[in-house]
Parts: C-alpha cells; structure tokens; sequence
C-alpha cells in the first residue's frame, strides 16, 4: 500500500478523537451498544484498544492490570474472548464499569 504525504491514518484520527474522558465515555458506551445489538465483540474489543492506545501504550497499559500484552492484543484481535471478569478488569483500569441501565 502506497504511503501518501499529509495522509494520516484511520487509527490516528480515531485515537486523536479520543481527547477527553466525555468523549471516551460516549464512544465506549456506543461500541457497547452496538456489540449487545449484533453480537459481534471484534469491534467493542477494537473500541477497548484504540482507549488503551490513545491514553496511554498498551504495555503500560498490561503492567497495570496485571496482564500480559499478548493475552491483550489477543482480545484486540478476537483471537480470543474474554470472560466478563476480564473485560471489568480493563474497564476498571480505564475508570469505567459495567452497568445496566
């Protein structure tokens, strides 16, 4: 794939929207909603990393809770489904938690 000057990347806008713990919050709780609407966890899992990414690096992130980096880039990459335990853990560590409304 070409490399254009002054392009930036879909990653890049994303985590560079990401700018404030409202905006974050918004974005997380609409991944959320659409994950319970059509099943698919890739995409929640995707929301989770571009938070992680956009606050901080993902293995400071893993140092924090306790994880390993793979065991979390294989979440990212639905190489593997976490328990809910787990996805309180990272939620809990962004400063979020799981509730019902």
């Amino acid at each position: 794939m070409a490399k254009y000057k002054n392009s930036v990347s879909h990653d890049e806008v994303i985590m560079e929207f990401l700018s404030t713990p409202e905006i974050i919050k918004e974005y997380l709780n609409a991944s959320l909603e659409l994950f319970l609407e059509d099943g698919d966890f890739n995409g929640f899992f995707r929301s989770l990393e571009y938070v992680i990414k956009a606050q901080d690096s993902v293995s400071n992130f893993a140092k924090r809770t306790k994880m390993s980096r793979a065991a979390l880039y294989d979440i990212f990459k639905s190489r593997k489904e976490p328990k809910i335990q787990t996805v309180a853990k990272i939620l809990n560590e962004l400063g979020y938690k799981i509730q019902v409304a």
